[in-house]
């Protein structure tokens, strides 16, 4: 069984590191793909000029030239924010495989190292857990990758059915209370008794909720609140078939220049605290994917945030 397990481990290393250089390859191709879109069309005056064979005024030339201009230097910048999201999905992407597959590797050395010698039970299981943890770390990210690949495209499958959202809130909040504990975090759930069901994808809501309690936890202090309210919204048009679902932390809050691009893909904040649980690193997927889902079920989402005082994600569904 040990042995099977281990095998297990050495196939999925492989199979996982070709996955990830496959969807490397498919982002970098999407992040270029919509740059060159706006390139394109950002070159349309200067085909007009060159394609105008007509007499003009020399006024009309001069502003078909400073237009041009204009043209010219805005794909110039749109070059650098292509280098720029390139060289950031490069270096975030790298160093999430590379951590879990280095993981996995130190541990496939001490199997092999311990052959021989014989390694007892105990250490075999803990090392075989270690690569599972990890192993299930590489495919999250993949999960995650091939998500905002069909975000981007427009493809995300939504599978729309009423739900209990109570029910769903009771359980993202159990799964974190072991991490939250271990950090000294209070998690406190306030929902409207007259709550009613949500029409959603069970699994893609779960995703958001997660994506969102796990950056509270991040961003949290010792002996933090993150507090999770689910109520109707009000009687305005079209606000009455919506439920309203607010995440909300006692943290340091987010920086004001931060927070018109918080839901940009591979915008990353450090946490405060150095020493914070590998588990709730990330590449800076989450709350696009999170945008990205709420926005495929009719829903939209915000943040809200004062530096030094906590931040609050707001997001709807529709109620069913």
């Amino acid at each position: 069984m040990i042995l099977a397990e281990f095998l297990w481990g050495r196939t999925t290393l492989i199979g996982l590191g070709v996955v990830g250089i496959i969807l490397g390859a498919i982002g970098a191709s999407l992040v270029a793909r919509r740059i060159w879109g706006r390139i394109e069309k950002l070159a349309g005056p200067i085909r007009g000029i060159a394609e105008d064979q007509s007499e003009t005024t020399q006024k009309t030339r001069n502003d078909e030239l400073s237009r041009l201009s204009e043209a010219i230097n805005r794909i110039r910048e749109k070059e650098g924010e292509l280098e720029r999201l390139k060289s950031d999905f490069i270096s975030s992407i790298s160093h999430q495989f590379k951590s879990p597959l280095t993981a996995i590797e130190g541990y496939i050395d001490f199997f092999i190292e311990g052959i021989d010698s014989g390694i007892n039970r105990e250490k075999q299981v803990k090392a075989l857990n270690i690569m599972k943890n990890n192993a299930s770390r590489l495919g999250k990210l993949i999960n995650d990758l091939l998500d905002l690949a069909r975000i981007e495209a427009g493809q995300l499958e939504v599978k729309r059915q009423p739900l209990k959202l109570v029910e769903i809130l009771g359980e993202v909040v159990g799964e974190f209370q072991f991490l939250a504990r271990q950090n000294s975090i209070e998690i406190e759930m306030k929902v409207e008794e007259k709550i009613g069901q949500v029409l959603g994808d069970r699994e893609k809501v779960k995703k958001v909720l997660n994506n969102l309690l796990s950056n509270a936890l991040k961003f949290n202090r010792k002996n933090g609140r993150v507090t999770i309210e689910a109520r109707e919204m009000g009687s305005q048009e079209g606000e009455s078939n919506f439920v309203e679902v607010i995440v909300s932390d006692t943290g340091r809050g987010i920086p004001i220049g931060e927070l018109p691009r918080i839901f940009d893909k591979f915008r990353r904040l450090e946490p405060e605290d150095e020493t914070v649980m590998e588990e709730l690193k990330g590449p800076g997927l989450g709350l696009a994917i999170a945008k990205g889902i709420v926005e495929a079920h009719g829903g939209k989402i915000r943040a809200e945030s004062e530096e030094g005082k906590g931040s609050k994600f707001v997001f709807t569904l529709p109620k069913a």
